[in-house]
């Protein structure tokens, strides 16, 4: 069935998903480092699936050979924008610092705008490019905390092209979630790439498993991940993946941007950190080109 496309609802969409991610930046600050990359991934796309398997199980017994027949783009999909993105933004983690990282994760709605202009040819009017400009802005207003001289002083390690790599594997995942067929669910489809993506992870996995002293995450780091998979992994992908049918992986990237701001937010609340002026500024310029991208959705409204 076709969805009727709509660019407020679009906005919203991405919106939300973006809250939820957002709520794992803290979670990741108190999460226990003795964990690999490899378990971190396997685990939370495990888990996520198992969650989606009940709301999927029917669907997946009558129409697995749709997903057979659009391997071509939900196999690439499940393999880069879950399975390696999640791999790769983990093990940056362990090798760069978070200040790195945020700079690198952030160039994943250019990457979204560049390979939407190039694929779809879509055409951005000097409004979105501007909001977008200043919503970059704010985001390393926020990174930087307002000294943009720390840009000077940057170190970069291999977790920087890891974290680069991960950024531009998120835009190419937005690009080709946009060839679900209609008549395919978005449950389907999501359960469809995490199949792809445990494929290749459980050879990775078994290795590290095979380690005689290997043991099973604590309970209360299965319980992180276990939200993780839940609320920001399956609820938040499928928001996203619905968003850019809507209104396309370009525009729902600059609403992307507004992850540091929500993660800034929610420090405040959870790990006590203090709001600094840098973290106010930087919020009002990413709020301000969000508005500014999506002028005329804004007018949409305005008439209604």
């Amino acid at each position: 069935m076709s969805i009727r496309k709509s660019p407020i609802a679009g906005y919203l969409l991405a919106l939300s998903a973006t809250i939820l991610w957002s709520t794992v930046f803290p979670l990741v600050r108190i999460f226990p480092t003795d964990i690999s990359p490899v378990e971190l991934s396997f685990w939370r796309w495990l888990f996520t699936f198992l969650c989606l398997l009940p709301f999927v199980l029917a669907a997946l017994k009558t129409q697995w050979r749709l997903i057979l027949k659009n391997w071509r783009w939900l196999a690439p999909a499940g393999i880069l924008g879950l399975a390696a993105y999640s791999l790769l933004m983990f093990e940056a983690g362990h090798t760069t610092n978070a200040t790195n990282m945020s700079l690198f994760a952030s160039t994943a709605p250019i990457s979204m705008a560049i390979l939407s202009r190039i694929v779809f040819k879509e055409k951005f009017t000097w409004t979105q490019v501007i909001g977008l400009a200043i919503a970059v802005f704010g985001v390393l207003m926020l990174v930087l905390q307002g000294d943009f001289s720390l840009l000077t002083q940057l170190e970069f390690t291999v977790g920087d092209i890891w974290m680069l790599l991960a950024a531009s594997l998120f835009a190419v995942y937005s690009i080709l979630i946009r060839q679900r067929p209609e008549q395919m669910s978005q449950k389907l489809c999501m359960a469809g790439m995490m199949g792809f993506a445990l494929v290749v992870l459980c050879p990775p996995m078994g290795m590290v498993a095979m380690d005689p002293f290997y043991q099973l995450p604590r309970t209360t780091a299965l319980l992180v991940i276990l939200y993780i998979a839940v609320i920001p992994t399956l609820i938040g992908y499928l928001l996203w993946n619905r968003s850019v049918e809507h209104i396309g992986a370009a525009r729902a990237g600059v609403v992307y941007y507004s992850i540091p701001l929500f993660s800034s937010i929610e420090a405040v609340y959870l790990l006590n950190e203090q709001i600094e002026l840098s973290q106010v500024i930087g919020g009002i310029l990413i709020i301000g080109g969000i508005l500014l991208s999506s002028l005329n959705v804004l007018r949409q409204i305005w008439h209604q």
